[in-house]
C-alpha cells in the first residue's frame, strides 16, 4: 500500500478540518460585522490568501517537510523552515492589511491605533491560522503514517505466519511419510502379499500431501477420503487383535479444516495402541455438528512399549498450528493413564 494513500478515517479527517478551516477567517480576519464579510474587498484578499497558501504549507508540511525531515530526525532544519514559512507568511498578510484601501482610511481617522491594531493583527489573527493549519497538517500525516505502520506490520505479521505454517506442514508431510514407508517395510521383511497393496494406498496419500495439503485449509470430505486410506494402510499391518472403529459425522458439506491436522495423533495410536499379543482398540470419531468440529482419537496402551525417539514432534507441530490458525478458536485436551490415550480437539467451523 503507497504512504500517499488517504484511508477513510484519514479522508474524514481531512474533510472536518478544511470545513471547519474555509470558516475560521469569518471569526479571526476583522471585517464590518454590520455588514457581509465579502462586501469587504480586504476581507477577501486576505481570506483568498491565507486560504490558498495556508492549504499549500499543509501538505507541504505532511507531505514534504515531516517525511523528509522531521521523520529522519532533521529537527532543526523542519523547524527553521516552519519559523521561515511562518515569517513569510505574516509579512505578506501585513502587506496585504496596510496596502488595503480599508485600512488606509480607518488609519486616516483613528492615527494613534495604527501601531496597535497592526501588532494585535499581525500576532494574533494570522498566528493562529498558520498554527491552525500547521498541527492539523501534522496530525493528519501522523494517522496517515499509523494507518501506514499498521497496514506494514499485519502485512510482515502475515508472512511470517504462512512461512511457519508452511513450515510446518513441511515438518508434517516427511514425518508421516517416515513411518508408513517403515509400516510397508514390516510388510515386505515377511514377502507379504498385502506390500503391493499397500504401495499402491501410499500413493494415494503421498499425492494428498504433495496436492491438496499445500493449501491453507481443504474440504473435510477430502481430509476423511485420506484419512480413511491412511487407516487401511495400517490396517494391513495390524492382526486381528486390534481393532479400529472409525465414526464420521460430517454434518456440513462445506466445512473446511487444515490439512493433516489429525494425523499425528492417528499415528500415535497406532504406534502405541498396537499388539501382537494383547486385545486393543483404536477408536477415532469426527463430528461436525452447528459451529463445532470434534475431533476423537482414543487408543489402548500397550504396556512395557519402549518410547521411540522424536516422539511428540508431530504433536507439538499440531499444538502450533492449533494456535497460529485458530487463535482461542479452539480446544485441545489430552486425557493419559497407564491404560488408555484419549485426544479431543474442538474447533470453531470457518
Amino acid at each position: 500500500m503507497p504512504l500517499r494513500k488517504i484511508k477513510v478515517p484519514q479522508l474524514v479527517f481531512t474533510l472536518v478540518f478544511w470545513v471547519c478551516f474555509l470558516l475560521l477567517p469569518f471569526w479571526f480576519i476583522p471585517h464590518n460585522r454590520g455588514r457581509s464579510a465579502f462586501d469587504s474587498e480586504r476581507f477577501i484578499a486576505l481570506y483568498i490568501y491565507c486560504c490558498l497558501v495556508l492549504a499549500v504549507f499543509y501538505y507541504c508540511n505532511s507531505e514534504i517537510l515531516i517525511p523528509k525531515l522531521l521523520a529522519k530526525r532533521k529537527i532543526l532544519p523542519y523547524v527553521f523552515i516552519i519559523l521561515i514559512f511562518l515569517f513569510c507568511f505574516l509579512c505578506f498578510y501585513f502587506i496585504i492589511w496596510k496596502n488595503a484601501q480599508e485600512t488606509r482610511q480607518f488609519i486616516g481617522l483613528h492615527p494613534t491605533s495604527r501601531r496597535e491594531s497592526s501588532a494585535t493583527f499581525i500576532l494574533f489573527s494570522p498566528t493562529f491560522l498558520f498554527l491552525i493549519a500547521f498541527t492539523f497538517s501534522s496530525v493528519s500525516k501522523i494517522i496517515s503514517r499509523w494507518f501506514y505502520a499498521e497496514k506494514v506490520k499485519e502485512e510482515i505479521s502475515k508472512h511470517q505466519l504462512e512461512t511457519e505454517l508452511s513450515l510446518l506442514r513441511s515438518q508434517v508431510n516427511p514425518h508421516f511419510l517416515f513411518n508408513t514407508l517403515n509400516s510397508i517395510y514390516s510388510l515386505t521383511l515377511s514377502n507379504n502379499a498385502k506390500a503391493s497393496d499397500a504401495v499402491m494406498k501410499l500413493s494415494r496419500i503421498m499425492r494428498y500431501t504433495l496436492e491438496e495439503s499445500q493449501s491453507e485449509y481443504v474440504s473435510l470430505a477430502n481430509e476423511l477420503a485420506f484419512i480413511n486410506s491412511y487407516l487401511e494402510l495400517q490396517k494391513l499391518r495390524t492382526t486381528d487383535k486390534t481393532h479400529v472403529i472409525f465414526e464420521v459425522d460430517e454434518g456440513e458439506k462445506a466445512v473446511k479444516i487444515p490439512p493433516l491436522l489429525f494425523i499425528p495423533f492417528i499415528e500415535n495410536a497406532f504406534k502405541f495402541g498396537v499388539s501382537a499379543r494383547l486385545q486393543t482398540s483404536i477408536f477415532i470419531a469426527i463430528r461436525v455438528k452447528t459451529s463445532t468440529l470434534t475431533f476423537i482419537c482414543e487408543n489402548d496402551i500397550v504396556p512395557n512399549i519402549t518410547m521411540p525417539k522424536g516422539t511428540g514432534t508431530g504433536i507439538a507441530n499440531v499444538k502450533r498450528r492449533l494456535d497460529l490458525l485458530y487463535g482461542d478458536n479452539y480446544q485441545l485436551n489430552i486425557d493419559k493413564n497407564n491404560e488408555q490415550y484419549k485426544v479431543t480437539i474442538n474447533l470453531t467451523i470457518r
